[in-house]
């Protein structure tokens, strides 16, 4: 099994660390060959990648500018929801003529009514935004950075 694809990649990390997320997570980022080291045990996560990481950062801020806990991607979704409001749903779309699946992204903020979405009106039929659901999910958690980072 590939666990890497369930994490955020690097640069979304290290943006949600920047943002302020600093939740405990089951891995981080190791800043000196950019691969992610994996916690299994509750009490290791937590002391590790919480505790340990965030204190060394305290004591090392240059050397580990660049690193940063590795949250998944329903870490990362629920904290846009709990902490900013934003809901987020990512859903198949299907030319109903030729068949063919895409995928779209709806963003929106049950507090504010704003709305994000990449289903546009009058788009030709079969003209998906995104070919794969992994795709449509990282443009929507880049588009809730975006978001996030302009309010």
């Amino acid at each position: 099994m590939n666990l890497e694809k369930e994490f955020l990649p690097y640069e979304q990390a290290l943006e949600l660390k920047e943002l302020g997320f600093d939740e405990p997570c089951f891995g981080d980022w190791n800043y000196n060959n950019g691969e992610i080291n994996y916690w299994y045990d509750e009490e290791i996560q937590n002391e590790r990648t919480n505790k340990w990481f965030l204190n060394l950062e305290e004591q090392f801020p240059k050397m580990n500018k660049n690193g940063c806990t590795a949250p998944t991607f329903s870490q990362a979704f629920r904290w846009f929801r709990e902490n900013h409001n934003w809901q987020n749903s990512i859903d198949p779309t299907a030319d109903q003529h030729s068949r063919q699946l895409g995928y779209n992204y709806w963003i929106w903020n049950y507090k504010t009514g704003e709305e994000y979405h990449t289903m546009p009106k009058n788009r030709p039929a079969g003209d998906w935004e995104y070919k794969t659901y992994e795709e449509a999910e990282l443009a929507c958690l880049n588009k809730l950075i975006e978001i996030t980072k302009t309010k």
